[in-house]
């Protein structure tokens, strides 16, 4: 039995764009529903009494045959030295910006399965990823294997904010069992609450578990290498910076004792990872316009990270600092020019305390310090979001063993940018950060990628935008030759 209780469409214009005609809103409707099991609905209601973001007139506004066209344009096979299993879904957040009056780019984070904002995108286009998850049911190794999916949203004990996307979640939890119960025939779906409140969790059935993360780390362990949860051995875990933070917390994770996914996991949620792997791609013919390399250094310890960004405020450098598997813009702390020891010392302790606060006290390290560059601003004077800067996301999915990419959704900071009063709501592009700050709805914080008014407003063309599909999944193959220790040999299909 089905239930199709994902799908609202409600009126209203998405940043200065056209309502919709009721009939064409109608015929998006029926099109755009996506199901769910009414056992995996009952299986996790405990998670889902809060309100939940709806990003439908986003996902209503992007141009689908404009997807499909930069879909093809990025398709890359995955290495040869690469398995299926390695990799299912990353969004790349990437930043515009000017240097020497040519508009570039550069990889801010490579993300995860953590994914948030999934129904943003088209439907057929969020089918293909689900369909490429529910594939975790196939590759989730044991007779009755337990499959945990990690979100983020109530990490700090005394901020329990949950996770308005929980519902995408629950789509993700669905499709894997959906897959397990066609293999095993059975199937059990929990939210870790009602988990943690059953006598003798029984070992015998497949099980996919959703759970927010701060919760789920305390009722984990690493035996051996092997993730466990209440003791029982779990097959597979869906978050990247959800491992990282098991692996900081419990001890070092032998990835053939389980599956990871992704198993690229550590370049998802730490960002010196995904830099230091951006360094060694040579894909500049892809897009020339991808900064290269990235500059960056890594501080192990809070005294390492304060004596380098005393050193490079000190060489005149603009910085920004990051810490690693923490999300949501937590403990990024900019240096814009002529900092004193006080405030460096106030601002790193800032950070410190909000990542410690948010993730608990081995969350954070090591940072990343890298350069700050002057994101791009929407320069459209008669619309509402003139002025603030932006950041674009681009989703790199495997379909069987090929590698696609889609642009989803530029990020926009909530308040417009004054370089005589830099804030740090006009720095952070980061749609939970600006929810958090100004109120409202994800989807008043950003705007649809497929989209040529979208494209139109921030001044970019959808060739360059199909050459950075084309760059991303090529990154992305890299990535997982490295992973597996052989050179990439990047193709296009």
């Amino acid at each position: 039995m089905s239930v199709l209780g994902l799908h609202s469409s409600r009126q209203g214009g998405l940043g200065g764009f056209p309502q919709l005609s009721p009939a064409v809103r109608a015929a998006s409707a029926r099109a755009a529903r996506l199901s769910i099991d009414l056992p995996t609905l009952i299986g996790l209601a405990p998670m889902l009494g809060h309100r939940l973001d709806d990003r439908c007139a986003v996902a209503e506004q992007q141009d689908t045959d404009m997807a499909r066209r930069l879909i093809r344009a990025s398709e890359t096979p995955l290495p040869d030295v690469a398995r299926r299993q390695d990799f299912y879904v990353a969004p790349l957040d990437i930043l515009p910006f000017r240097r020497d009056g040519q508009r570039r780019f550069q990889l801010l984070e490579l993300n995860g399965t953590g994914i948030g904002g999934v129904t943003n995108m088209p439907v057929e286009i969020v089918e293909a990823i689900l369909e490429t998850v529910g594939e975790i049911g196939d590759h989730a190794p044991g007779p009755a294997p337990v499959v945990v999916v990690a979100s983020s949203g109530s990490e700090s004990p005394q901020e329990r904010k949950p996770s308005h996307l929980l519902h995408e979640k629950a789509l993700f939890v669905d499709r894997i069992a959906q897959s397990l119960r066609a293999r095993y025939g059975d199937v059990e779906v929990l939210a870790l609450e009602t988990l943690a409140g059953m006598k003798g969790w029984s070992a015998s059935r497949p099980t996919v578990i959703l759970g927010y993360s701060r919760d789920l780390i305390k009722h984990a362990a690493i035996r051996n290498g092997a993730p466990l949860l209440f003791g029982r051995n779990i097959a597979a875990i869906v978050n990247d910076r959800f491992l990282l933070n098991l692996t900081a917390t419990h001890g070092r994770l032998n990835n053939d004792a389980f599956l990871p996914a992704n198993r690229c996991y550590e370049a998802g949620a730490d960002k010196a990872a995904a830099y230091r792997l951006a360094n060694s791609f040579k894909g500049g013919d892809r897009f020339p316009a991808v900064q290269q390399p990235i500059r960056f250094t890594v501080a192990e310890t809070e005294e390492a990270l304060a004596e380098a960004v005393r050193a490079r405020v000190a060489a005149h450098e603009l910085l920004v600092i990051k810490p690693s598997g923490a999300g949501q813009g937590d403990g990024i702390e900019f240096f814009l020019g002529g900092e004193d020891e006080s405030r460096i010392r106030d601002q790193i302790g800032r950070s410190l305390a909000t990542v410690r606060q948010r993730y608990g006290s081995a969350a954070g390290f090591p940072y990343t310090i890298a350069e700050y560059l002057d994101a791009d601003v929407i320069d459209a004077p008669q619309h509402e979001l003139h002025g603030r800067k932006f950041e674009l996301r681009i989703v790199v999915y495997r379909h069987g063993s090929v590698l696609r990419a889609l642009p989803s959704i530029a990020k926009v900071a909530p308040e417009a940018w004054d370089p005589a009063r830099p804030t740090r709501a006009a720095l952070i592009n980061n749609v939970s950060a600006s929810v958090r700050q100004a109120g409202g709805g994800g989807a008043a914080h950003l705007l649809p990628l497929c989209s040529h008014r979208a494209l139109a407003l921030i001044g970019l063309r959808e060739g360059e935008l199909a050459e950075l599909c084309s760059w991303s999944t090529a990154y992305v193959a890299h990535v997982l030759a490295e992973l597996r220790g052989a050179p990439a040999d990047v193709r296009r299909c």
